[in-house]
């Protein structure tokens, strides 16, 4: 019986040796010629990551806003989430203590199973001084769900960043393609 020795160095083939099985402290030559040409054993790349995503929540959540700018900040008149019964709408604020009605809150979308509700968040239809930041994210578990912020700008409408979340992790991701 014997066994194949193979020399590498940084991923690279340098040399191999054919040695007897039974062979304890004995050196062998190793040939310094390049070995026949055989096709390295295939390996299955890892599956891409979109195929290990959740499916996407149906239909997919829409989140609106609506209000007017000022010197200071923004008036935000109306915040809706659009989204199926049995979803969790997290809403988070981040700013200056004293500038946000409160750190997070959970509401459950409520109804009757597969109908779509739009909820408004109540608490964020007031004003905010620039630099504070809204977050909203729609989840539900087992599924991709939708990731909405917006940092309120003054004299400026707030910048908008959508993305998605991936189960109930409140952890924005890329949105897949489908």
């Amino acid at each position: 019986m014997t066994r194949l020795v193979l020399i590498a160095c940084a991923g690279a083939l340098l040399a191999w040796a054919i040695v007897p099985a039974g062979a304890g402290g004995q050196q062998y030559p190793v040939p310094t010629a390049a070995p026949p040409t055989v096709a390295p054993p295939t390996v299955a790349p890892p599956p891409p990551p979109a195929a290990s995503r959740l499916p996407l929540l149906t239909p997919f959540p829409i989140v609106r806003i609506v209000g007017r700018t000022s010197r200071r900040g923004a008036k935000i008149t109306r915040l809706t989430v659009r989204a199926v019964v049995g979803s969790d709408v997290v809403s988070r604020c981040l700013g200056a203590s004293g500038r946000c009605p409160y750190r997070q809150r959970i509401t459950r979308i409520r109804g009757t199973r597969g109908q779509i509700r739009t909820i408004h968040v109540r608490a964020f239809e007031r004003s905010f001084r620039a630099g504070v930041l809204l977050r909203v994210y729609v989840v539900r578990a087992g599924r991709t769900g939708k990731f909405t912020s917006f940092r309120i700008r003054s004299r400026r409408a707030p910048m908008r960043n959508d993305s998605c979340v991936e189960d109930i992790v409140l952890r924005p991701v890329r949105c897949s393609g489908g």
